[in-house]
Formats: C-alpha cells, sequence, structure tokens
C-alpha cells in the first residue's frame, strides 16, 4: 500500500513539475505570470534574476542604478497589479505575449511583452509597449 500511495505522489510531482512536457507557448505564458506575481508581490530579486532579460537589466540600469534598485521604483508605482495573457507569438528565440494588465487607478491597456530566449529560460526583454 505504502508503495502505491509513493508512486502516486511522484507522479502527481512529476505531472506538476512538468517534467519535459511543456511547450515554448506554455512556458513564455509562465514567465509573464511570474512577471505579474513579482510584480505584485515587490519581489525585486526575483524580477532581476529571473524575469529580466540581461539586455533588459543593462538598458535599466544605464541610468546608474542596479536592477534591484530599478525594480523597486517600478513596483513602487504600480498598486495591485493584474496581467492576463490573451495571445503568445514565438519566432525562434523571440516571443511576444499580448496581455491585458491593469493596476489600481489604471485603467486596463492591451500591451504587448516582447520576449527572448537565454540559456536560463524565456526572460522579458522589455516590460510593455501600447497595442
Amino acid at each position: 500500500m505504502l508503495s502505491a500511495r509513493l508512486a502516486a505522489l511522484l507522479g502527481i510531482a512529476y505531472a506538476l513539475a512538468g517534467c519535459g512536457g511543456s511547450s515554448p507557448g506554455a512556458d513564455v505564458r509562465a514567465k509573464v505570470v511570474q512577471f505579474g506575481t513579482a510584480t505584485a508581490q515587490h519581489e525585486v530579486t526575483v524580477l532581476c534574476d529571473q524575469v529580466l532579460a540581461p539586455t533588459l537589466v543593462v538598458r535599466l540600469t544605464a541610468a546608474g542604478l542596479n536592477c534591484p534598485q530599478a525594480m523597486k521604483l517600478f513596483v513602487a508605482s504600480v498598486q495591485n497589479p493584474t496581467i492576463s495573457v490573451s495571445r503568445v507569438t514565438i519566432k525562434g528565440s523571440a516571443a511576444t505575449a499580448v496581455v491585458l494588465a491593469g493596476a489600481t487607478g489604471q485603467k486596463p491597456a492591451l500591451e504587448t511583452l516582447e520576449l527572448i530566449k537565454t540559456k536560463r529560460g524565456w526572460r522579458l526583454a522589455s516590460l510593455a509597449s501600447p497595442r
């Protein structure tokens, strides 16, 4: 009985981990969701280390702030952000995600996020541009 439970738990863990079963589109969507969650929870280290592309970090820090400082300013300007992905398009190592983004005090807006595939997975190459 114990081995059957263990096998079931391992099967569930394997499915939840998505070992080899995720698609590029699902990976892009997951990165956009991670961006929204990290922004809402003010997780600037997650944004800098796991969400933003290195090229975007360089552009953000060109003004003399390090990434966590720049992201603290960014997340402080957004209250209760929401983001939902409506469409993902992938062309090679580049992707776009059309999202509906909103926050307290802001009208919801349809925006496009650009992502690039890096050695560490999909990363945001831009924060947003209006559609």
